[in-house]
C-alpha cells in the first residue's frame, strides 16, 4: 500500500486521512460550514470591535478640537472682556483729567474776570447775608 500523507487545510491545521478518497475529489471536514461560519464571525466581531475602537477616538478626538476651538474663544472671550474693562477705566480717568481741566480753566477765568473787575475798582461779591 501506499503511505497516507496528511492533508493540511489553509484555515487551520487539522489533518486528514487520504486513504479511502481516490482521484481528484478532494476531502471535506464534517463541520466545514461551521468552521467556515466561525471564521466569518470572528472576522465580523473584529470589524465590530474596530468600529467601536474608531468610534471612541473620533469622539475623543472631537472633544479635544471642540475644546481646543472653545478654549480659544474662551481666552478670546477673556481678552475682550479685559479689553472692554480698560476701555472703561480709560473713558473715566479721561472723565476725571477733563473735568479737572474744565475746573481749572473756570477757576483762571474767574481770577482773570475779577482782576479785570478790581482793575476798575470792582469786586465779586462772594457771600450773600
Amino acid at each position: 500500500l501506499a503511505q497516507e500523507q496528511p492533508f493540511y487545510h489553509s484555515d487551520d491545521s487539522c489533518t486528514f486521512d487520504l486513504g479511502h478518497f481516490s482521484g481528484n475529489a478532494m476531502p471535506t471536514r464534517p463541520d466545514f460550514l461551521i468552521q467556515k461560519r466561525i471564521v466569518q464571525d470572528n472576522k465580523y466581531v473584529a470589524a465590530a470591535d474596530y468600529a467601536k475602537k474608531m468610534d471612541r477616538i473620533s469622539q475623543t478626538s472631537g472633544w479635544f478640537e471642540g475644546k481646543q476651538k472653545y478654549d480659544f474663544a474662551e481666552g478670546e472671550k477673556r481678552s475682550r472682556s479685559s479689553i472692554q474693562n480698560e476701555m472703561e477705566c480709560c473713558a473715566e480717568e479721561l472723565k476725571i483729567r477733563r473735568r479737572t481741566r474744565l475746573r481749572q480753566l473756570y477757576e483762571a477765568e474767574a481770577r482773570q474776570w475779577e482782576e479785570e473787575l478790581a482793575a476798575h475798582g470792582l469786586a465779586v461779591q462772594r457771600q450773600h447775608y
